[in-house]
């Protein structure tokens, strides 16, 4: 599978890996965290495998090139595709974690005083990006950052820097498992396909037992009139 994986990628890219990381790093949920680990591995790429600071360089800037172009858009394109119903449940499916985390946040700091509360959710925007697992990259960590009330320019620097710093660790670990960095890859694919399985059946679960308990809450309704 790996041979026909990297022969696809080598007649696409032909020895532009730079092209490649950088292309790859902008995918959601694959991002920096996927394409170090893909422009370090040598069954991929053979000699033409980039150095571990290449392989960050490349894969950051294509990553964080999303932030700024989400924060400007992701609000008003929310506020417009909400009046419509398909895509409502759409952007409830994949912003609805996020969403209650903002939510928790805000309701933590609304005691304190302006500079702290903004203090305090650029770290929880920077914390959310740097930690290197799936589902908590630039995409997501820019969305939270608007649904927290942060500015455009408090929202790029918190995911960029958190961004950097996830960069780092999973470059790290590359350079500690040089031999490693196809079977790295693999497992943080797999991983990604896991956490998002298991967030759709726990969106349609929940959103099972909410219909029923509405249902329930109707029949109690009529029995008293």
């Amino acid at each position: 599978m790996t041979e026909g994986i990297s022969q696809f990628f080598v007649n696409t890219f032909g020895g532009n890996v730079w092209l490649a990381s950088f292309l790859i790093s902008i995918i959601p949920l694959v991002e920096l965290k996927g394409a170090i680990p893909f422009a370090m591995s040598t069954e991929f790429w053979a000699d033409k495998a980039l150095t571990p600071g290449f392989a960050f360089l490349f894969a950051f800037l294509g990553s964080s090139l999303v932030v700024p172009i989400v924060a400007a858009v992701f609000r008003p394109i929310c506020d417009w595709l909400y009046k419509y119903k398909f895509f409502k449940a759409i952007i409830d499916f994949f912003t609805g974690s996020v969403k209650k985390k903002s939510e928790q946040v805000n309701e933590e700091v609304d005691k304190k005083s302006e500079k702290r509360k903004t203090a305090i959710k650029m770290l929880e925007v920077f914390l959310f990006v740097a930690f290197p697992v799936p589902l908590t990259g630039v995409w997501t960590g820019t969305c939270f950052g608007v649904l927290l009330g942060l500015n455009f320019w408090q929202v790029c620097l918190s995911a960029i820097l958190g961004n950097a710093l996830c960069g780092l660790i999973v470059t790290l670990v590359c350079v500690l498992f040089p031999n490693a960095t196809t079977i790295i890859l693999y497992v943080f694919l797999a991983v990604i396909v896991v956490a998002f399985v298991t967030k759709l059946v726990l969106h349609f679960v929940k959103k099972s037992r909410a219909k029923k308990e509405s249902e329930i809450n109707i029949d109690k309704s009529e029995e008293k009139l």
